[in-house]
């Protein structure tokens, strides 16, 4: 950008100088008696998040296993508004706060931040969701690391006093809405969205400060009440020479840097293997004594569903009648055990025994219509109590095509098998453009032998240079795609057989252009 003298239309002194607009900043000559520029740029943003630091207020914000009461405790700003997320119930569940109805426009970037600081538990994870896919981030409330990330273009932690961390998810919406969410759940490590609480009343988080605005980053706080609210800042300097008294918003003739490289966003979509569609279970806490059939020696009552030998008990699960083929997770709580144990049956993929005191899960495929059972006959015979029960589906926005391969407790798994290829394909299939060039990142923990290949296409091209893993650790690969309809495909052959896990895959694009300065 040129400076006075170097072609910039401004004229000093003169009534109704001319006025040039570089860059979206206005530069006008005010005519001051020293020659004074005057910069003026307006910044305009919008907080949508209603009653943004009033979380008790119950038509914004929707509570579960959760309550916020009156009670009101020392917020960043130092003022009494901050509010404590209480447990509400007890077990192994989401502990969250939500507010929905939020309108978010395909194409567009959004930041949603919260300030948050650690009670009893001391993890808390950010997400938003636009119908379409979700946006999230967990983090550490003792340290402000970042994990379990899932779409976001990017994050970030500010520590603030007094423990607090203002935390901010940046990501594309993928879909046009006006029920997109944003919410807050406790959570007692990273990765685990169902803590187990023991006790009812107490604080899990404090929260204050909510956030969803379009921008690239978090940007200065904007509370609101019953409707969004925008604030507009009007940024002015004036100077008689030429730095603009170290204002920043004009920059040197000869900067020390030509700009700084932008990083693409991750172009694959449940990229940590973490999402779940929502709750199938219909009463799987057993607040009443209904939606389940039960045998004689099955009751419910007090919370929880107690066996007292052989039986059953089950519900139809309409989202899975006749989808047979579909990923499930399934997971519950045995919360009392004389003895014996008890074996689930979900639409025809079968459990193996539990028989511990403690949260149980396993990820199956349905193959028939037979509901969703809890069987005690047999080997089981369990005499005891069982909670929680929960089953969701497993990537249900199918991101992944499954050969021989299963994602389970938020990893790609690829077990033992000598006689068949395994292999699991992204849905993006014009994902890796033809000529074009990729970083790609995958963190990979190899349990046996074997070979894992990086492909292209849903046929499995070889990338160049030709990219294959055979240790555990994170693997990074710059490679350039010769394949129409490039998808990711990861791959093994039945004589290369790679046994293990596969987390955190990352693809972006390499030959990205700098910043203008």
């Amino acid at each position: 950008m040129p400076r006075l003298g170097l072609g910039m239309p401004i004229v000093s002194g003169v009534a109704n100088a001319p006025v040039t607009v570089i860059d979206d900043v206005l530069w006008e000559d005010f005519g001051g008696s020293g020659g004074e520029i005057a910069v003026n740029y307006q910044e305009t943003r919008t907080n949508v998040v209603l009653h943004s630091q009033d979380t008790t207020d119950a038509e914004a914000w929707t509570k579960a296993a959760t309550s916020i009461d009156s009670t009101l405790y020392e917020a960043p700003d130092n003022s009494t508004t901050a509010n404590a997320i209480k447990s509400d119930n007890t077990g192994s569940r989401n502990y969250k706060i939500t507010q929905s109805s939020l309108t978010l426009t395909t194409g567009k970037t959004y930041t949603a931040s919260v300030h948050v600081k650690k009670g009893t538990l001391g993890f808390a994870r950010v997400k938003s969701h636009d119908g379409s896919a979700p946006f999230k981030a967990d983090f550490n409330l003792t340290t402000g690391a970042v994990t379990h990330t899932s779409n976001t273009i990017r994050t970030q932690v500010d520590a603030m006093d007094d423990d607090w961390y203002r935390c901010s998810i940046t990501f594309q919406a993928t879909a046009t809405t006006s029920s997109a969410y944003i919410e807050v759940f406790a959570l007692s490590t990273a990765g685990d969205a169902t803590p187990n609480v023991a006790v009812s009343g107490v604080v899990l988080i404090y929260v204050w400060g909510f956030q969803l605005e379009e921008s690239i980053e978090a940007t200065s706080y904007i509370v609101t009440t019953t409707s969004a609210r925008t604030a507009t800042t009007t940024l002015n300097d004036t100077s008689d020479v030429w730095d603009f008294d170290g204002a920043n918003l004009m920059p040197e003739a000869d900067p020390d840097s030509e700009g700084v490289w932008e990083e693409g966003s991750n172009l694959v979509l449940n990229h940590d293997y973490e999402e779940l569609g929502s709750e199938l279970v219909t009463n799987g806490t057993f607040d009443a004594d209904s939606n389940w059939t039960k045998d004689a020696n099955w009751s419910i009552a007090n919370g929880k569903a107690t066996s007292t030998g052989n039986g059953r008990m089950y519900q139809s699960i309409p989202e899975l009648e006749g989808n047979v083929g579909t990923i499930v997770q399934v997971t519950f709580d045995i919360v009392e055990r004389t003895s014996g144990g008890v074996v689930v049956n979900c639409y025809g993929g079968v459990s193996s025994l539990f028989n511990t005191v403690g949260t149980h899960s396993f990820v199956t495929t349905t193959t028939n219509s037979l509901n969703l059972y809890f069987n005690n006959s047999g080997a089981g015979n369990l005499v005891g109590s069982i909670d929680n029960v929960s089953v969701k589906q497993v990537d249900p926005n199918n991101r992944w095509t499954l050969s021989n391969t299963t994602i389970e407790n938020g990893v790609l798994n690829f077990p033992d098998n000598s006689s068949a290829a395994q292999y699991a394909i992204h849905s993006n299939n014009s994902m890796l453009d033809i000529g074009s060039t990729y970083e790609i990142t995958l963190t990979v923990n190899k349990t046996a032998g074997g070979i894992l290949k990086i492909l292209s296409g849903t046929g499995g091209s070889d990338l160049t240079p030709a990219a294959s893993i055979s240790s555990s650790g994170t693997h990074t690969f710059i490679v350039t795609n010769n394949t129409n309809g490039g998808a990711l495909f990861l791959y093994t052959t039945a004589a290369e057989n790679f046994q293990g896990t596969v987390d955190n895959v990352t693809v972006r694009e390499y030959a990205i252009q700098p910043q203008d300065v």
